[in-house]
């Protein structure tokens, strides 16, 4: 009898930390997407991991790979066709100091909205509003590509070890905590003439959204950019 609730436990709080979801936010500022417009897609920095069955994480280099191929193509494909002609750029070439500069400005404001915008340490000034840029400097991001929009994102993830399931039945048999792995994918499209980030959203992987493998990344940046404004 144990054992059965044991096992109903640990299924239902992996259902409840699997359920897949996103938040999609729009700029407060004055914003009218362009016509003809190109977007120039950076590479996605991906950093993906194996969570040990004590808690640690370690980075797998071959899974960061795999899914930032995964992503990029998948990127591709969602958006091919669209309104806005989709330029692919790798992120690790930049064609000066001043733009490898400005693509980590770029990291920089990602991160921070993240943080405040999404994970709910909202500024005091920024408690109705969504109004993020990273300057005026931002046509550097499109070289002599010729871009209006630049499209960053941003993948972070972990997954648990052989070890990691057998510690999270072991604790639940004894009524601890457990810990799950979980995966997300930010996405941030800069206006090049403002600066400004004018839509952003963030996807939770949800069963069957695994990165690492083709359909699965198909199926989280499909989430990521339902509401794509391009």
């Amino acid at each position: 009898m144990r054992r059965n609730q044991t096992v109903l436990l640990i299924i239902i709080a992996f259902v409840l930390t699997a359920c897949g979801s996103t938040q999609t936010k729009i700029t407060t500022n004055q914003f009218t997407a362009k016509t003809d417009a190109v977007t120039l897609i950076y590479t996605p920095d991906v950093e993906l991991s194996v969570l040990m069955a004590t808690g640690m994480q370690e980075t797998r280099a071959d899974w960061s790979e795999t899914g930032q191929d995964n992503i990029t193509v998948a990127l591709q494909s969602a958006l091919d066709g669209r309104a806005s002609r989709i330029i692919v750029h790798d992120r690790e070439d930049v064609q000066s100091p001043r733009q490898s500069q400005l693509v980590k400005l770029t990291d920089a404001v990602m991160q921070t909205s993240l943080q405040y915008d999404y994970r709910g340490q909202k500024l005091p000034t920024h408690k109705k509003r969504y109004s993020r840029s990273i300057g005026p400097g931002a046509t550097l991001l499109a070289g002599d590509s010729g871009a209006n929009y630049a499209l960053m994102v941003l993948a972070r993830g972990n997954y648990q070890s052989g070890g990691k399931v057998a510690m999270n039945i072991a604790m639940a048999a004894l009524g601890g905590p457990m810990q799950f792995g979980g995966q997300n994918l930010y996405a941030a499209l800069i206006d090049l003439e403002t600066g400004d980030i004018v839509w952003s959203n963030l996807a939770t992987a949800a069963p069957g959204e695994d990165m690492r493998k083709t359909e699965g990344a198909d199926k989280l940046v499909a989430s990521l950019l339902k509401d794509f404004p391009l």
